[in-house]
């Protein structure tokens, strides 16, 4: 992944992984060195937001920019007015997680008159295992549908293709092939590959730079000590831990 850019957006549709990009690319420009601000401006989903590991971001020297107090949990399209003065640090590295789609594209909208004179990358994050981007065509049309929302130029496609724990090497090898089509149509590079840490080692030879990803985001069954790729009984766990009696 290229840390060259001061700003650094990552923009993809639900269940693409871009916060899991995000707050990977954030924790590396940190550790760096760097002053380092990650901007939350996901308007759209409640679930999986950055804002959720304030305290793990914090903890590393992370500004963390989000609605605070009872509007942090809040489905609204609230924007902290911190993100502007942030921007214009040039001392500052920030990475701005953006919601899904155009109707969470459309705030980052919002920055594009500011963003056109400073040194940006905008990056769709792509998993080829969701609606909408399974194929080319697909890929291309939410390029298109970002860039009309944001009224700024996608930069380049970062491939993130994965099924969650079912993730296999070759549905990496597939979905990576298929983002690499999809680049080559629209004019764009593939900024890197992003594969789970565990699993970086067996994608083999690659033509794309690698990106291993820790995952900080975890959905609530799978938020526990047992080991197991059942989610009911890793919820059943869960519950009878929390409910001994």
């Amino acid at each position: 992944m290229d840390f060259s850019k001061r700003i650094a957006i990552f923009a993809g549709a639900f269940g693409s992984g871009k916060t899991e990009l995000a707050l990977n690319y954030a924790h590396r420009a940190a550790a760096k060195g760097r002053r380092v601000a990650l901007a939350d401006l996901d308007i759209v989903s409640p679930y999986f937001r950055s804002r959720d590991t304030a305290a793990e971001l914090t903890a590393q020297g992370i500004e963390v920019i989000a609605p605070l107090g009872e509007l942090a949990q809040a489905d609204l399209p609230v924007i902290s007015p911190r993100v502007r003065a942030a921007l214009a640090d040039p001392e500052l590295i920030v990475v701005l997680d953006v919601g899904g789609d155009d109707a969470g594209a459309t705030a980052l909208g919002q920055f594009s008159d500011q963003l056109k004179s400073l040194p940006h990358a905008l990056l769709l994050v792509v998993n080829t295992c969701r609606p909408f981007t399974r194929d080319a065509d697909g890929i291309a049309n939410m390029v298109h549908t970002i860039e009309r929302a944001t009224h700024l130029t996608v930069t380049g496609l970062v491939a993130n293709p994965n099924l969650g724990a079912e993730t296999t090497a070759e549905i990496i090898r597939v979905g990576l092939a298929r983002v690499e089509e999809a680049a080559r149509n629209l004019n764009l590079p593939v900024a890197a590959l992003a594969v789970r840490a565990d699993l970086a080692a067996q994608v083999g030879e690659l033509t794309v730079p690698l990106f291993p990803l820790q995952i900080f985001l975890l959905p609530p069954w799978l938020q526990t000590q047992v080991v197991t790729r059942d989610r009911r009984a890793a919820m059943a766990a869960q519950e009878k831990r929390q409910n001994p009696k």
